[in-house]
């Protein structure tokens, strides 16, 4: 019992004889207080390291497994948090270990952090971008202006937000292709998915079409899909018709629209158009398609190639005119010839 007292003394005494300067390690009594405080410095990174995985275990139990197109503005929100606490703390946990480390072997942090602190002011200088982005990172979080798996339109790129950090936000775009945008450089955000999304459908009809019969029947091509059990559910409101959108050249636009789950506006969208096309076909209603017409004016048309000889020496009668090549001889024009 002597014993274990007398090596608990030593060992208390070893703990408290810190280094002077870094040659001390070699003594025997320094190098014992150094490696307890080296141990306790692990054993504190590693209990800081357990508690950090054990909180974001629990949070992401709490969510459930992550179901794409199914996940409210509060989980897209809590699952970005996720992602950046623990990028954060891992960044914390290491600074914190690396710190007591110095201390363990006799540097004196005091100038240490004084020179940190200057060195950092210069380089934050040479790297404005980066500050930027990290600046620009807080405020999308703070504000929430978007989150993981919402679609969003960025610069330009549009996709699903797979990941977020303090500097960069991941896009993959339906392609499948991951796009990686700098927070600092995004100044506009188009979010698609925040809510409820909705469908705008322009259909075309030729002219010689009653609108207000093509509208009927697209309001209730929409109430079909009202009615719909498998389709009800993704709808916030039935189908509407506003009426005629505009005209051009060889059509009437007629607009549809419908508002949907958001990340569901896709599906719905072709799934309004295959019935349309349906409908349509089964009521007669003409979807007007171009038509390319070559026609000559003021100048002779093309002549057929000579005959062979054997048809010329025939009595001496030549070939009979040829057609004009737009016209067959029943007077109908040949689109094919285009």
């Amino acid at each position: 019992m002597i014993q274990a007292d007398s090596l608990l003394a030593v060992l208390r005494e070893a703990a408290r004889r810190e280094p002077e300067r870094p040659r001390d390690l070699l003594q025997p009594e320094v190098l014992l207080g150094s490696a307890l405080r080296i141990a306790g410095a692990v054993v504190v990174a590693m209990v800081l390291w357990w508690a950090l995985r054990m909180v974001v275990r629990r949070i992401e139990k709490s969510l459930g497994q992550p179901q794409p197109g199914a996940l409210t503005v509060s989980e897209q929100r809590t699952r970005t948090l996720v992602g950046l606490l623990r990028s954060m703390g891992r960044v914390i946990i290491f600074v914190i270990f690396l710190f007591m480390l110095m201390s363990a072997i006799g540097l004196d942090l005091g100038p240490l952090l004084a020179g940190a602190g200057v060195v950092g002011l210069a380089i934050s200088f040479g790297a404005q971008s980066l500050v930027k982005d990290v600046i620009s990172g807080l405020f999308i979080l703070i504000e929430n202006q978007f989150a993981v798996g919402d679609v969003v339109r960025i610069e330009g790129v549009s996709g699903s937000v797979e990941t977020m950090t303090l500097r960069v936000v991941a896009l993959r775009d339906v392609h499948g292709v991951v796009h990686i945008v700098p927070n600092g450089q995004i100044t506009k955000v188009s979010n698609l998915t925040r809510t409820w999304s909705r469908v705008v459908l322009d259909v075309a009809v030729a002219y010689k079409e009653d609108t207000d019969r093509v509208a009927v029947v697209m309001r209730e091509v929409g109430a079909e899909l009202w009615d719909d059990e498998e389709w009800k559910p993704l709808l916030v409101e039935a189908p509407e018709v506003p009426g005629v959108e505009s005209f051009d050249s060889s059509s009437v636009t007629i607009r549809m629209t419908a508002k949907t789950l958001p990340l569901k506006q896709w599906d719905v969208a072709r799934e309004l158009r295959r019935r349309l096309k349906r409908r349509f076909e089964a009521e007669g209603i003409e979807v007007p398609s171009s038509h390319s017409k070559l026609v000559w004016e003021g100048t002779e048309p093309p002549q057929p190639p000579p005959a062979a000889a054997g048809v010329l020496g025939d009595g001496g009668r030549a070939a009979p005119p040829a057609a004009h090549p737009h016209t067959s001889h029943s007077g109908l024009v040949d689109d094919e010839s285009a």
